[in-house]
Parts: C-alpha cells; sequence; structure tokens
C-alpha cells in the first residue's frame, strides 16, 4: 500500500506541473473584429498546397495523414494572438512541451478557420480561396509530444503557393 501511494504521489506531482505551464493565461489586447475577416467566407480562384513535417525534441521526424492543418484569415487579433505563442507573426514553430496557452478573449469567431488534413506523405491542399493575407498552422502531435508550426501567407487571385512547412 505504501508503494501504491507513493506511485501516485509522483504521477499527480508530475501532472500538476504539466497543467501550470499549460494554464498561462495571455490577455489579447485587440478586439476579434467580424468584418476584417468577412472576406476569408467567399470562393476564390486561388489555392495553397504544401508539406508538413515535424521534428521533436527528441528528434523523431514525423507526417501523415493524422495532422491538421487550419488555415486563419489575417486580423489584428490573430497576429497578436500568434506573436505570443511564435513571438513573431511571419513563421515558427513551438513544442507542446512547453506549454499551451490559453487566451482571453478567446472569441468563437477566430476559431471559424478552414481546416484540413495531411494525407499518408503529409501533404496537404486547401483549393477555391479568395485573395488575401493568410496564417497556416500545422498541428502535429503524438503521444503528448510534438507541435505547431505557423506561416504567414499573402495569396493573389489565380495563385497557387507551395509551401514547406517543417522545422528542421
Amino acid at each position: 500500500m505504501r508503494y501504491i501511494l507513493f506511485f501516485l504521489t509522483i504521477i499527480f506531482c508530475s501532472c500538476a506541473d504539466k497543467t501550470i505551464k499549460n494554464e498561462t493565461t495571455i490577455k489579447i489586447e485587440n478586439e476579434f473584429n467580424e468584418d476584417e475577416v468577412r472576406w476569408f467566407k467567399n470562393t476564390g480562384t486561388s489555392a495553397i498546397k504544401g508539406v508538413a513535417k515535424f521534428k521533436s525534441k527528441s528528434g523523431d521526424v514525423r507526417f501523415g495523414k493524422d495532422f491538421r492543418i487550419e488555415l486563419n484569415p489575417y486580423s489584428t487579433y490573430t497576429k497578436e494572438r500568434l506573436n505570443h505563442i511564435y513571438k513573431n507573426d511571419d513563421s515558427g514553430y513551438v513544442y507542446i512541451e512547453n506549454g499551451i496557452p490559453k487566451f482571453v478573449p478567446d472569441p468563437e469567431g477566430y476559431h471559424k478557420t478552414r481546416k484540413t488534413m495531411c494525407n499518408e506523405k503529409g501533404e496537404f491542399e486547401f483549393k477555391d480561396l479568395p485573395a488575401g493575407d493568410y496564417y497556416v498552422i500545422a498541428f502535429m502531435l503524438w503521444d503528448e509530444t510534438g507541435g505547431g508550426i505557423m506561416q504567414h501567407i499573402k495569396l493573389s487571385d489565380n495563385e497557387t503557393k507551395v509551401m514547406d512547412m517543417t522545422n528542421f
């Protein structure tokens, strides 16, 4: 019984440490403005395609159909939020082990993104996009490791951008 209590104490303490890391709260100063991203709902003639691969802190490289890619329209709210995560709003990556911040406010409109999944080769594509200013974010998480990769791109009418979203 003494060993079971000792074991449970170790598990609880390590989980508590992770919870504290993951519960950093960041206040966003810019308001989310639905009018600023209204264009994002339109159908267009452009596309974004690419490949996403992530190298963990331990050197494990992963890619494939289990990873999600999100497309966010530019807004001042999104720019500020991504600056907090990636330390800039142009490109970068983060490790899940470094924690996941909580943002306030966290408006529902911010989460109205376009999403797709990578195929088995790590390839993804967004079609019929309007011209605009975008953030492409790859979420590549496995076995409590991995992270996210972000790139900021501008897309013109009738343009197809090809992206290499890797952190190595």
